[in-house]
């Protein structure tokens, strides 16, 4: 393992090399790079980069609605452990804050989350059963879970104290909305966290980093941090690692794979003249086979061909 190069990109593995795709990707960033560490711009993204993805329901069987401010809160806390969540890397240690994808020297933010400063006065409305006709309105029960001062307007609105534009549907999933465009429900809403990218260090860091935020937030939601939601979690190398963790279930069938081989070789070597029965060129049959797929996986490492995953399943082909 001295010269190993693992490969587990999805991209360079499954993708042509000269794909029209990657032309026609490599012509757009020639006109719209992308800029992480001083102007960057979501719209620009044409590869994954590094990023953290969380998507947020409710936990409260008889109120999936996430209008409501004890999510807030715990959207907030959510929001203070991913940015928090500390890493190190190459003897450096650093938080969200130190690698985020900026504009300006503001870092990328989802300021959806300044909800919070209105949500006590917003209301919603549930939907009432009844019969709907195509000259009838629907009609909606309003139930005021806050003080129901303020609606939401879909898909845009200003928030009437940081003056942030909300783009609802970009955080906001399955938005049960009125006739009068005003938000009735909202069931899912997710936040995402960018970290530049635009050097191999800074790859590497982004990569450290989204381990880091995988594990903060597996830990808040496997013990309970949170009360009101439930957060599911991904980032750019989930993909990767899922193919991975795929791959690697062979690892196990390896020993049984290996006995049954030898015992197979040994069986159809026997005879029932003794003299005649080779069980042990069954057995050396193995162990040369064993070592010449060693040699020639240790040669091409040291020839620099990257390792993949799929190479795992050679025992099971001699």
């Amino acid at each position: 393992y001295q010269q190993i190069k693992y490969e587990i990109d999805p991209e360079y593995l499954f993708s042509p090399i000269r794909g029209e795709g990657k032309s026609e990707r490599a012509i757009v960033e020639s006109y719209f790079k992308v800029n992480y560490t001083h102007r960057f711009n979501v719209g620009r993204i044409t590869r994954p980069g590094r990023f953290g993805r969380v998507i947020v329901i409710s936990k409260d069987e008889h109120n999936k609605n996430l209008l409501r401010s004890e999510v807030w809160q715990e959207l907030r806390l959510l929001d203070g452990i991913i940015q928090n969540a500390t890493v190190q890397y190459d003897g450096e240690t650093f938080t969200y804050r130190e690698a985020c994808a900026r504009w300006e020297n503001e870092c990328f933010t989802n300021d959806i989350l300044n909800l919070d400063k209105i949500i006590d006065e917003v209301s919603y409305s549930t939907l009432h059963y009844g019969q709907v006709t195509n000259c009838a309105k629907i009609m909606y029960s309003h139930k005021q879970v806050e003080a129901g001062d303020l609606n939401l307007t879909f898909p845009v609105m200003f928030n009437p104290v940081t003056w942030d534009a909300h783009v609802f549907p970009v955080f906001f999933g399955g938005t049960e909305v009125s006739d009068d465009n005003l938000i009735i429900s909202v069931p899912s809403l997710q936040l995402v966290y960018f970290v530049t990218a635009d050097s191999k260090r800074q790859d590497a860091r982004g990569a450290a980093w989204e381990e880091a935020f995988l594990e903060a937030v597996g830990y808040a939601e496997d013990h309970g941090v949170f009360k009101h939601i439930a957060v599911a979690r991904f980032a750019s190398r989930t993909l990767d690692h899922e193919l991975e963790r795929n791959t690697r279930t062979v690892v196990p069938y390896f020993s049984s794979t290996f006995i049954l081989m030898i015992a197979f070789s040994v069986v159809t070597c026997m005879m029932g003249d003794v003299v005649r029965s080779k069980p042990w060129l069954g057995l050396m049959g193995n162990v040369s086979a064993v070592m010449a797929t060693s040699a020639a996986f240790g040669l091409a490492m040291y020839l620099g061909i990257e390792f993949i995953g799929i190479n795992l399943a050679a025992p099971f082909l001699m």
